[in-house]
């Protein structure tokens, strides 16, 4: 089907110069544009449509107001912004508002990237057909995820401290896990980054800088939603299986990996819509993380963490040292209590040589990676599970 594109500026010069630049792309995509805020929402109500690519300064309705109401109303389009602020509480607008973000003037290259990008439906990661629209529309809706109120603060503290600098911030954001979804969409984004490729927590946390993340961190409940249900538990198991694969995965691997980790249930965390409770969260995860632009490895190791895995001898890969640690941690004191064990395939993963061969007790490993979680989610040092119940 032909993908429909919605442009919104309130200065005609801007939109006649996209419609000329993109004049390419016709064959592509089925363009339209907007003067108006209220113009595109009566288009919209109209004719479904794709991709919103709008403008943040507007009179009237700016931007950020008139994506809020299409995340609200259309929430299965995507949201693309295109600004030229800088100031921080701009940039804390424009996160709120888009799925995608581009500096204005737009680059041609650009636009057409993020929106190939948004329209490609690769098989493996994706769902189609009506489920895929129900899956859209749940990810679609979410602007962050919810983080508990503590973790934020511990977050305000590290960052305050004289001694703060990136790799506090780093250390922090590695135990928060909404706030390391919002952080690896915006360093995806040219409007926040100068970096062409963001590939570890790290790399988004050095793209975004500590006074954006300070920002973001003392936006409230504007961005982050309240707890939901099992919050915690939930925080806790990604983070003892983000810190254990940091020790299974290659070096090359495991940036990827440690993402795809401490992000793999994102799904949970956002809410589900309304008289649709049984939509997978799992694919509600991976439609979010596609959505916010993060590497394809992390995606799809995100999409497979669920799968079985019969890694070739050569290595584990990215998405298989996820699944390895997710079997190692279920086996302590931060499994997910709704997942079994699976033992005959975490004993089938512990002999590829990859595990075999490293000189590391793995379950050991497992046990002290949750331990060092829970002393987190609780707000304090926390010796080992095994030294705890011993």
């Amino acid at each position: 089907m032909t993908t429909r594109v919605l442009f919104v500026d309130d200065e005609p010069r801007i939109l006649d110069g996209l419609r000329r630049s993109l004049r390419a792309y016709r064959h592509r995509w089925e363009m339209a544009f907007a003067t108006s805020g209220a113009q595109a929402l009566e288009m919209l109500a109209a004719t479904p449509h794709d991709i919103v690519l709008s403008d943040m300064r507007m009179p009237g309705m700016d931007g950020a107001e008139l994506l809020t109401r299409i995340s609200q109303n259309h929430p299965e389009v995507a949201r693309v912004v295109l600004s030229g602020h800088t100031e921080p509480a701009a940039a804390i607008r424009v996160a709120i508002a888009g799925h995608r973000f581009l500096n204005k003037p737009a680059d041609v290259e650009q636009v057409a990237g993020v929106i190939t990008e948004l329209t490609a439906r690769p098989s493996r990661t994706a769902e189609v057909g009506d489920e895929g629209q129900r899956v859209r529309r749940a990810a679609g809706a979410v602007r962050s995820l919810p983080t508990p109120p503590e973790h934020l603060e511990q977050v305000r503290k590290l960052l305050g401290r004289p001694d703060g600098d990136l790799a506090s911030a780093a250390y922090a954001v590695a135990h928060n896990v909404g706030l390391a979804a919002k952080l690896f969409q915006l360093a995806a984004s040219p409007f926040f980054s100068s970096r062409t490729r963001v590939t570890s927590l790290g790399n988004a946390v050095a793209a975004v800088g500590s006074p954006t993340i300070r920002s973001l961190a003392d936006t409230g409940e504007l961005l982050w939603p309240g707890p939901t249900p099992r919050l915690a538990e939930t925080v806790r198991q990604a983070v003892a299986t983000a810190d254990l694969v940091a020790l299974i995965a290659s070096p090359g691997n495991r940036p990827y990996a440690h993402a795809a980790a401490l992000l793999q249930d994102v799904g949970r965390f956002a809410r589900q819509p309304a008289g649709d409770p049984d939509v997978s969260t799992r694919a509600v995860g991976v439609e979010l993380l596609r959505l916010w632009g993060l590497p394809t490895p992390v995606v799809a190791a995100v999409a497979q963490r669920d799968r079985e895995h019969t890694p070739d001898a050569s290595g584990l890969g990215v998405a298989a040292a996820v699944r390895a640690a997710y079997l190692l941690v279920q086996q302590t004191d931060a499994r997910d209590p709704d997942d079994d064990a699976h033992d005959a395939e975490l004993a089938s993963l512990l002999a590829h040589p990859q595990l075999a061969n490293a000189p590391t007790d793995w379950l050991r490993a497992a046990d002290d990676a949750a331990a060092r979680a829970e002393g987190w989610t609780a707000g304090r040092e926390s010796r080992s599970g095994r030294e705890r119940r011993s």
